[in-house]
């Protein structure tokens, strides 16, 4: 019987936001909470957006699809309309940007 030999995954350690995407989470935030009028569902909404980001990118790097139109080595990934751009670098992901598809 073979044995088969268990291979190495390499994991991500954490996942850090650039200044511009730390800068867009809070302006769809401050977006959701002006259409809305409640700041409770703009928080939770903002709180949910990072924590889809950070659990599947640091349990999935490789999650998103590669988007060398925008930047070289960047990849995609979409969470309710709204594209993540990011790059993997060693043990981090850093996310680049985020913007909403129709707004470009």
């Amino acid at each position: 019987m073979m044995r088969l030999k268990r291979q190495k995954v390499a994991t991500v350690h954490s996942a850090i936001f650039s200044k511009i995407a730390a800068e867009r989470l809070i302006e769809q935030a401050l977006y959701i909470h002006e259409q809305t009028q409640n700041e409770e569902l703009a928080d939770r909404y903002l709180d949910d957006m990072k924590r889809f980001i950070i659990l599947t990118l640091c349990s999935f790097p490789e999650a998103g699809r590669p988007c060398e139109e925008l930047t070289q080595g960047s990849r995609k990934l979409v969470y309710k309309g709204y594209s993540i751009i990011y790059q993997i670098n060693d043990k981090q992901i850093e996310v680049l940007t985020i913007y909403r598809e129709n707004l470009i």
